[in-house]
């Protein structure tokens, strides 16, 4: 999914001002009415729900992630038809069965690419500080049938530094070939805590490198006159430490040999990308974007022309994470951009290496 939609380049700094479509609003999250069944059995407490995440899949289905916690039932989820109070309300995906075990682990990071879902277990309960009670995994879904076609263990060498320490907390998929996805795709981690980045190939199996240029510089942040310290590294697949004010880039075929790097070499193959473009700002609908995807609509026949038109769009997830919830208010948000109106802005950076459109051999485009 390509993050830098978003924000493009480090150098110089623009202002441009796109319109935001609000797609959900959420005071707090609560679960359809086949799940107010399981209700008194459900550790259920929406003041502990966080959402975090969002993709969107082919058959239209919009899935979101939450932090697994105290009071977290579910940690991966689609949002249905019906409505509650608190807003749209959720569905446990695949169902409340993969729920059940009191050991249970799934916290989860999404990316979808060719009808297949990529997750990302942490491993850990009781939050991003939690109690580890599995390894870290990669689980794939078809999501055609709704069943699991892999679960990949990640080393805990991979996982963490050399020190023993680490969390893996994004998964995007990179996938160039649908019809060759199980053997083609390269998925890429980042360990936002401990500052490396981490890649697997069906072939190569596992990598992590380390860079100095993963490590936060800027940890102080304040958003609607809160302030707070946070160490985070890279996080959505930005090349850019998120307490940082500069965006990096590396070659992904230099990436995907990664096993070859060391911190040093690492930190030789990364440069300052260029320019930021800042194309949306909204100081009540964007105080914590945590996830973004670019996604695929497409309008059908009879829209305007008699023929299908694909439409592509940015996905934002929006929290107020830094902000104690208040919950007669609006805490989530999932947000559109129309990706043509920023392209004639210009806001993309022109395709000099001669790949398809789409196509970037540079990091920030991952």
């Amino acid at each position: 999914m390509t993050y830098s939609l978003i924000i493009l380049l480090l150098t110089t700094i623009v202002n441009i001002s796109f319109g935001i479509k609000t797609e959900y609003e959420f005071k707090y999250v609560n679960f359809t009415s086949e799940s107010w069944k399981m209700h008194e059995a459900m550790d259920y407490d929406f003041r502990n729900i966080i959402l975090f995440d969002v993709d969107k899949a082919p058959d239209g289905r919009i899935f979101v992630t939450a932090v697994r916690d105290k009071g977290v039932p579910a940690s991966l989820m689609t949002i249905s038809n019906e409505r509650g109070p608190g807003g749209p309300l959720l569905s446990p995906y695949p169902n409340w069965s993969w729920y059940n075990d009191t050991t249970d682990c799934d916290n989860n990071i999404i990316s979808i690419k060719c009808n297949r879902l990529f997750i990302l277990d942490f491993g850990i309960k009781n939050g991003f500080e939690g109690e580890r009670v599995c390894p870290q995994k990669l689980l794939i879904f078809d999501l055609e049938y709704d069943m699991p076609v892999e679960n990949i263990r990640i080393p805990s060498h991979i996982a963490n530094n050399k020190n023993g320490i680490g969390l893996l907390a994004t998964v995007v998929a990179d996938v160039q070939d649908c019809s060759r996805i199980d053997d083609a795709t390269v998925s890429i981690f980042s360990d936002f805590t401990r500052y490396g980045l981490v890649t697997y190939n069906r072939h190569s199996g596992f990598c992590r490198i380390e860079s100095d240029f993963m490590k936060p510089t800027h940890p102080y942040f304040t958003i609607e006159n809160e302030s707070f310290y946070l160490e985070d590294g890279i996080l959505d697949l930005l090349y850019a430490p998120l307490a940082g004010n500069r965006i990096f880039k590396m070659n992904k075929h230099t990436l995907k040999k990664c096993s070859k790097l060391s911190n040093s070499k690492a930190n030789k193959l990364t440069k300052v990308a260029g320019i930021l473009m800042v194309i949306a700002q909204d100081s009540e609908k964007l105080q914590f974007p945590s996830g973004m995807k670019a996604i695929t609509v497409t309008r059908h026949k009879g829209w305007k022309d008699g023929r299908n038109q694909d439409i592509e769009k940015v996905l934002v997830l929006t929290n107020r994470f830094q902000h104690d919830l208040t919950f007669n208010e609006t805490n989530f948000r999932i947000l559109s951009l129309n990706k043509e109106e920023i392209e004639k802005a210009n806001c993309f950076v022109s395709n000099h290496h001669g790949h398809k459109r789409g196509y970037y051999n540079t990091l920030e485009f991952n």
